[in-house]
C-alpha cells in the first residue's frame, strides 16, 4: 500500500466539521444543540461554502452532508482539467442510505422527494457539482462501519482504471425519523465522511494510506489536522 496515499480528508458529525487542514470546527451555537440531538434540518449550505445554494436546497438529508463533505475535502475539484476529472471515480458507502427520505416519501409522496429515494443520488449530485466523469459505485452496506469503498477504491487504483477516487461514508437518518425505526436499523449515529486516495506523490498533505473505515479513519485525521501545502 505504500505507493498510495489518502490525498484530503473531511467530516461532518456531532462532534464537528472539516479536514485534515482546518481540523475540526465547532458548530454555531444555536446550531449545535440541534445536531447533537439528531436535528439535521438546519444544516446549510453556507456553513462550507459562499457559492451559490440554490441546488442544495431542494436535496435531501443525505444528498446535503454528501455534498457538504466533498466541499469541506477542499481537494481542488474545480481547477482540474477535464481529462483529469475523467479519471476521478466516486465510491459511496452507507448503511441507511436514503431511508430517512424513504419514509418521508413514504409520508408524504411528492416527485421533488421520489428522485432522491435511492442511495445513490449523492453520488450524482457531487459529480454535477464538481464535473467528475469518472466511474461510480455506491455499496449500501450490512453494517455502519464497513470500509467497502475503501477496499474497491485500491482495486480500482491498483487496476489503473483511475488516478484518484473520493470515497463518501455517509449516514443521514434524522431524530424524527429514527424514532419510526426498528432498534436494528437506526445506524449508529449521524455522518458524513469523505476521503481522497490516489498515488503517492510526496505532497506535504498527503497521509500514509490507512484501510478501514471511512468514518473513523476521516474523524482521527480531521482531529490531527496536517499543516495545509
Amino acid at each position: 500500500m505504500s505507493d498510495l496515499a489518502i490525498l484530503a480528508v473531511s467530516y461532518l458529525g456531532p462532534e464537528g466539521f472539516g479536514n485534515d487542514q482546518t481540523g475540526l470546527r465547532a458548530w454555531p451555537a444555536p446550531l449545535d444543540e440541534a445536531v447533537q440531538h439528531g436535528e439535521l434540518e438546519p444544516l446549510h449550505w453556507s456553513l462550507v461554502s459562499a457559492s451559490d445554494s440554490s441546488r442544495f436546497l431542494r436535496m435531501d438529508l443525505m444528498c446535503r452532508l454528501g455534498l457538504m463533505a466533498a466541499e469541506l475535502l477542499d481537494a481542488g475539484f474545480d481547477e482540474m482539467p477535464e481529462v483529469q476529472r475523467e479519471r476521478v471515480a466516486v465510491f459511496v458507502e452507507t448503511f441507511a442510505g436514503s431511508l430517512d427520505t424513504d419514509v418521508r416519501f413514504l409520508q408524504t409522496p411528492r416527485p421533488s422527494l421520489f428522485a432522491y429515494t435511492l442511495p445513490s443520488t449523492v453520488m450524482g449530485e457531487i459529480c454535477i457539482r464538481y464535473r467528475l466523469k469518472g466511474p461510480g459505485l455506491c455499496l449500501v452496506s450490512p453494517n455502519d462501519s464497513d470500509g467497502g469503498a475503501l477496499v474497491e477504491a485500491v482495486d480500482w487504483l491498483r487496476e489503473g482504471d483511475v488516478d484518484a477516487c473520493l470515497c463518501l461514508g455517509c449516514e443521514a437518518v434524522d431524530r424524527e425519523i429514527a424514532a419510526m425505526l426498528p432498534e436494528h436499523l437506526r445506524p449508529q449515529g449521524w455522518h458524513a465522511a469523505a476521503l481522497l486516495v490516489g498515488k503517492s506523490s510526496g505532497a506535504r498533505r498527503e497521509h500514509p494510506f490507512t484501510p478501514g473505515s471511512l468514518a473513523e479513519i476521516c474523524r482521527k485525521l480531521c482531529f490531527k489536522p496536517k499543516r495545509a501545502c
